[in-house]
C-alpha cells in the first residue's frame, strides 16, 4: 500500500519523511476495524514521536514506522458482531500514547475509538474533530461551569477553535482568548481577542476590574503564565472558584526519555495542584490528566454538536505527495497553524 515513512529519530522532517508505494498492508486483528483512510490530521504528539522527545512512553513500535493518527475513511472489514460494517464511513482516533499508522491507505483501529459519522461530514472535518475536539470536550465537561467567565491562551489552534464554541455551548458568559487572528476566533463566538504580540493579558486593567473563572492554557505550558495570572489579579483566587487549567508541563516541547524524567515532569505539576488546593487565597492550578479519555457515546455526542471546522490553509488536498506532507508537519512543528492541518490521504 501507499503510505508516509519515518525511518529513525530525527529533527529533519524533509531528510526524514519518505513515500512508499509497496509498503505490506497491516491485518486486522480481532476487536479491530479495517478503514480505508482518506484524510488524516496531524496533531503536537506526530511531532513529538518523530523527534524521540518522549520515547520513554511514545516510542513507535519500530523503524520504519507510519506517522499520522487522527483518520477518517471507510470500513472494510470489521469482526462479525461489529456495530460497524463494510462502507461505514468513520472517524477513528490512535491508540493512546502513540498517534501512529494514520498516513497510509489502510489502518487498523480498535472498535472503541471508531465512531460513524453523518454522510454530510467531510472526511477532512471528521478527520480534524478526533483527539481535538476529543480534548476540548473533556475539558469543558470537566472544568467550564455556566456563567464562567473564561480565558484561552491559544484560541486559534487545533484545541482552541473548538473550545471557544464548547464553552459558549457550556453557557459560560464571556470567552476571551488570545490569538494573532482576531477575525477567526471572533467568528467561532470569542467576545475578545487579545493579540500576544502587543499585549499581555495579565496588563489588561479591566481583566483585573472584572476577573476570570478559569483560565484555559493550551499551548503556553509555563508556569509564569499562571504566576502572571495570579499576581495580577486577572484570575479569582481559589477561594472564588478561580482556577488555571494547563494541558502541558512547563515546557510544550517537553522531553522524556527514562523513568528519572517522568518523575521530574510529575513533581513539576503535582505539588502546585496540592498546594493551590490547600491555599485559597491563590488560583486553583489544574493539570489536565484525562484530556484524551474516550467514554462510550463521547464522540457522538461531539458530533451532534455540529461545530464549525476551521481547517489550516497548509493542510494539502493531493493525496499523500510528498512535499505537501513535509509542509504539514513544518507547521506542526512550529506550532503555527490556525485550526487543524490535515492531509488529503485517498480522493475517494
Amino acid at each position: 500500500m501507499k503510505c508516509i515513512l519515518i525511518p529513525k529519530h530525527g529533527e529533519d522532517i524533509d531528510n526524514l519523511l519518505t513515500f512508499s508505494d509497496n509498503f505490506p498492508q497491516p491485518a486486522r486483528k480481532p476487536g479491530q476495524v479495517l478503514v480505508k483512510v482518506q484524510a488524516c490530521a496531524l496533531a503536537p504528539g506526530d511531532i513529538r514521536v518523530m523527534k524521540g522527545h518522549c520515547d520513554y512512553f511514545q516510542s513507535p513500535r519500530g523503524f520504519p514506522y507510519i506517522p499520522g493518527g487522527d483518520i477518517s475513511g471507510i470500513v472494510q472489514e470489521a469482526d462479525e458482531k461489529s456495530r460497524f460494517k463494510r462502507g461505514d464511513r468513520v472517524l477513528c482516533m490512535f491508540e493512546i500514547p502513540r498517534p501512529l499508522d494514520g498516513l497510509a491507505e489502510y489502518a487498523c483501529v480498535k472498535e472503541h475509538l471508531v465512531e460513524k459519522i453523518p454522510d454530510d461530514m467531510s472526511f477532512t472535518d471528521a478527520a480534524a474533530l478526533t483527539s481535538s475536539a476529543l480534548a476540548s470536550h473533556n475539558a469543558c465537561e470537566s472544568f467550564v461551569k455556566p456563567g464562567d467567565r473564561v480565558l484561552i491562551l491559544g484560541g486559534s489552534g487545533g484545541c482552541g477553535t473548538f473550545l471557544i464554541q464548547m464553552a459558549k455551548n457550556k453557557g459560560a458568559s464571556y470567552v476571551a482568548t488570545t490569538s494573532s487572528d482576531s477575525e477567526l476566533v471572533k467568528s467561532l463566538g470569542a467576545d475578545e481577542c487579545i493579540n500576544y504580540h502587543k499585549e499581555k493579558f495579565w496588563q489588561i486593567t479591566k481583566f483585573k476590574e472584572d476577573p476570570f473563572d478559569i483560565i484555559i492554557d493550551l499551548g503556553v505550558g509555563r508556569y509564569e503564565a499562571y504566576s502572571m495570572a495570579k499576581n495580577s489579579g486577572v484570575l479569582k483566587a481559589g477561594k472564588d472558584g478561580g482556577r488555571y487549567l494547563t494541558f502541558s508541563g512547563d515546557e510544550p516541547h517537553m522531553k522524556i526519555h527514562n523513568m528519572g524524567q517522568t518523575v521530574k515532569f510529575a513533581l513539576s505539576i503535582l505539588p502546585r495542584v496540592f498546594w493551590t488546593r490547600l491555599w485559597p487565597l491563590v488560583p486553583r492550578y489544574l493539570h489536565h490528566m484525562d484530556a484524551l479519555e474516550v467514554k462510550p457515546g463521547r464522540f457522538a455526542k461531539i458530533i451532534d454538536m455540529k461545530l464549525r471546522v476551521v481547517i489550516d490553509p497548509h493542510s494539502t488536498d493531493n493525496t499523500l505527495e510528498l512535499d505537501g506532507v513535509k509542509r504539514a508537519f513544518h507547521v506542526m512543528d512550529k506550532r503555527a497553524g490556525h485550526g487543524k492541518v490535515v492531509v488529503q490521504v485517498a480522493s475517494t
